[in-house]
């Protein structure tokens, strides 16, 4: 008797220095869950920083977000509307927009680049995502600002809501989505 429930004191000791054993790793960034959150933290932040920076804006920001501007108009063009751009607004057909900040995808592929870099991958399987899924985001948003727009000439009254929620949950949703698709498609190891 005395032996079973000394049995179940070292057993249960021993579960409990287990469990203090994988918080302790958990809390250490040696489960890998946390060290890809810490990571992921850490790049969002690195990148935010670097593109709060006003050479990285006025040579990268505000030209990218006027490619984006002109290569919508250019689809616009091309399946019939009367547009034009300037910078980062595109006008024509009653209506003009202008695509700031939050609408050229580059935070979108901020994050979706960090948790590329952040999963633990081999450096072949994050330059495949990294690469596919800046394109997938690119079009993604291209398609998404030309859609934004064709509302704003034809249905108006739609533009802000359709803008606001059901683009942007889409788009998040699509991007995420796609992250997903990268793990579970093409990384086929998961290094230590």
């Amino acid at each position: 008797m005395a032996r079973t429930k000394h049995r179940r004191e070292v057993l249960k000791k021993a579960e409990k220095a287990a469990i203090r054993e994988k918080i302790k790793a958990f809390l250490t960034l040696r489960h890998p869950i946390t060290r890809f959150c810490a990571l992921f933290l850490i790049l969002i932040l690195v990148f935010s920083f670097l593109l709060s920076l006003e050479p990285i804006k006025h040579y990268f920001y505000d030209p990218f977000t006027t490619l984006i501007a002109s290569q919508a108009a250019w689809i616009l063009k091309s399946i019939g509307l009367k547009v034009h751009a300037s910078g980062i607004t595109i006008s024509g057909e009653g209506f003009s927009v202008k695509i700031l900040a939050n609408c050229n995808a580059i935070f979108e592929i901020m994050l979706f680049l960090s948790a590329v870099i952040a999963f633990p991958a081999l450096l072949k399987e994050k330059l495949i995502g990294g690469v596919l899924g800046t394109i997938f985001i690119y079009i993604l948003n291209l398609l998404r600002v030309v859609v934004l727009f064709l509302i704003g000439v034809y249905s108006p009254q739609f533009f802000e809501e359709t803008h606001i929620y059901v683009s942007q949950s889409i788009f998040i949703v699509m991007v995420a989505m796609f992250w997903l698709f990268w793990v579970g498609k093409w990384v086929r190891s998961v290094p230590a």
